[in-house]
């Protein structure tokens, strides 16, 4: 049959599909756009991973302590990681996948003096990983939404508490060996100061000379708070306190000042307390003091490791004494004081001014001591206060 004999009913139903298909495409055409951007990734700036963590910090105004903790985790190893072990040269290859690997190199490979690490340092290098990625988000060099890939591992309340802390009785062991053999230097200066203060490692570097007042007009130590001039308390003004010290500290820092200081002035024209050829000691200096004589070997103690002093690399030099196991930063020294202070009875409320910490943080944080030794202190404090007056139904 040719096209002439079409019906009629054949010819009305052929335009209408001709209309709709005409319709159609008419409605993909214009929805195209729509769907592109719906379906597509957003083109991404070109930035390398080096270029990235600079930025963060140029545009971040962090306090030091913080910026130091938030340098170490991107530059020692989220950098490390990108250029050496995954082989990213530019941020916007990071994938979800990425953030995933990164976490388990950085608990489980990246750590040099633990196995792996703590749940709370792996919390603490997450936080900060998500406020990094985040930042690239807003720059447009990673995938929109990228940081939810970085998981915040949850704390159970022990996870949460750092145990290590340097014992009453071992610091003692320390403190008699640099009175011995290392007498008004600067090494003890340093460990008497943080032993007996309990003061964070920012408020004994901002020492002036002036700031130790001597025995005979009071024996204490100013702790002041001056950004202006390169120092800084870690609660600011609100932690600037007087905190008094003992006689035999006094005379230690009165013959460190009389033969042992060196006189120097700092790039502000201030007086540092503790000072070198090159003016005021560092804060990683001061660090590397307290990693150095909180290794075993050398107060005499010997390895427990059985390792020999002349292989070991953290037995060579200070700089390297962090690689022993067994040594410590200056925050374990003020968590061991704290907690031996606690034991002794002095009251939260006390120890919660001279330290500058609040009692909730110094409870959960820093007090290690058992129930039994609780206890006891409640104990004793039930007898002094009884002896002072009647007690109840007495």
């Amino acid at each position: 049959m040719s096209a002439a004999d079409d019906s009629p009913i054949e010819n009305v139903e052929q335009a209408a599909n001709d209309d709709l298909t005409k319709l159609a495409e008419e409605l993909v055409e214009k929805m195209s756009p729509s769907l592109s951007s719906m379906t597509s990734t957003p083109s991404l700036e070109s930035m390398t991973p080096r270029d990235a963590i600079d930025k963060y910090f140029r545009t971040r105004n962090l306090p030091n302590g913080t910026a130091n903790t938030h340098r170490s985790s991107l530059y020692n190893h989220f950098l490390v990681w990108c250029d050496e072990v995954r082989g990213i040269d530019d941020m916007s290859e990071l994938t979800g996948s990425d953030i995933a690997e990164y976490r388990v190199w950085r608990r489980e490979v990246a750590p040099t003096k633990v196995e792996k690490l703590a749940p709370k340092s792996e919390e603490t290098q997450q936080k900060i990983l998500r406020v990094f990625i985040k930042r690239c988000e807003s720059w447009g060099v990673v995938a929109p939404n990228l940081r939810k890939y970085v998981i915040i591992p949850k704390l159970s309340r022990s996870d949460e508490v750092r145990e290590e802390f340097l014992d009453s009785e071992t610091a003692k062991h320390i403190l008699d060996w640099l009175g011995r053999y290392e007498y008004a230097s600067l090494h003890h200066v340093v460990w008497f100061l943080c032993a007996e203060s309990g003061a964070r490692l920012g408020g004994v570097h901002s020492l002036d000379v002036d700031d130790y007042v001597p025995e005979r007009e009071g024996g204490y130590l100013k702790l002041r708070h001056r950004p202006e001039t390169g120092t800084t308390l870690k609660n600011g003004e609100e932690g600037e306190r007087n905190v008094s010290i003992s006689s035999r500290l006094c005379e230690v820092l009165d013959d460190y000042l009389e033969d042992k200081r060196v006189d120097q002035t700092d790039d502000f024209d201030r007086e540092p307390l503790l000072t070198t050829v090159h003016g005021r000691l560092s804060k990683s200096t001061i660090r590397n003091y307290f990693y150095a004589w909180t290794r075993p070997c050398a107060t005499g103690s010997g390895c427990p490791y059985g390792r020999d002093p002349r292989e070991c690399e953290g037995a060579q030099r200070n700089n390297w004494a962090f690689k022993c196991p067994d040594s410590l930063s200056t925050h374990p020294v003020r968590k061991g004081y704290i907690t031996a202070e606690l034991k002794g009875g002095v009251p939260q409320t006390v120890l919660s001014e001279r330290c500058d910490v609040s009692e909730k943080i110094l409870e959960k944080h820093y007090d290690h001591r058992t129930e039994q030794e609780k206890m006891q202190v409640r104990r004793e404090m039930m007898k002094m206060s009884r002896k002072m007056g009647r007690g109840y139904g007495e």
